[in-house]
């Protein structure tokens, strides 16, 4: 990754790794959620016709999924954003879903509040991802807006229809198609949803993971149950050190 894709990623808010992940780890990801989620592995959660389509704790589960993170077609993209150390946070997406039409509404919105909170969402495609299938779709620059108010019921981040100073977004995101074992790059504050998925193929499905990655912080405690470290290292640098 050139850093003029660098610049792509900072002024857009998102980037298309330009190398997909081999296909030996794409499949063994699938495998893995496919199976837990027939087996209704928990923690998991149910779509409106009851059926497990959505895994939680997906670090947790299986060593692939770090090895993914980590594997060299996904490493310089991530170093080039967040420097030579990396790590994947536990606590934000962590996650795996096999969306059906009709399981995830078109809602565009942002995974982080405030800028304060760094966030690159790493969206891994395991099948195939179009318009018919309902791709990712992503306003650009959106990551840019300031902040407006909380989401309603306590989640995380905010819903672009709950805020008139975020209403005008609606309408013009951007599909994002990709590969099955591409990876989606995006800056968590940029608005984006979920695509509507054609209702031509009911038993049609799309399988993806995503996970939410942060350089380490410098303030903070070398250890931290709450992420994992890919890659680098972490470095306390706060002043009691001086």
């Amino acid at each position: 990754m050139s850093g003029g894709a660098a610049h792509l990623f900072d002024l857009l808010g998102y980037y298309k790794v330009q190398e997909c992940l081999p296909e030996r780890i794409v499949q063994r990801m699938r495998d893995v959620v496919s199976v837990q989620l027939e087996q209704a592995t928990p923690p998991y959660r149910v779509n409106d016709a009851g059926q497990p389509s959505r895994l939680d704790h997906l670090l947790e589960r299986d060593p692939i999924f770090l090895e993914a993170l980590r594997s060299p077609e996904l490493r310089p993209s991530l170093q080039a954003i967040l420097g030579p150390s990396a790590e994947v946070v536990r606590h934000r997406h962590n996650q795996a879903a096999r969306n059906a039409p009709g399981d995830i509404p078109f809602r565009l919105h942002r995974d982080v509040q405030q800028w304060t909170q760094p966030l690159v969402s790493v969206f891994i495609y395991l099948d195939e991802s179009t318009v018919a299938n309902g791709c990712t779709h992503v306003v650009p620059a959106t990551h840019r807006l300031p902040y407006a108010g909380p989401q309603s019921g306590g989640g995380g981040g905010n819903w672009a229809d709950e805020h008139d100073e975020y209403a005008w977004v609606i309408g013009q995101e951007l599909p994002i198609e990709m590969p099955r074992g591409g990876v989606l790059l995006l800056n968590s504050l940029a608005f984006h949803s979920v695509g509507p998925m054609s209702s031509a193929r009911p038993d049609r499905t799309r399988m993806s993971a995503v996970f939410a990655c942060r350089a380490p912080d410098e303030l903070t405690a070398l250890t931290s149950p709450d992420a994992v470290l890919l890659y680098g290292e972490r470095r306390y640098l706060a002043n009691d050190v001086l």
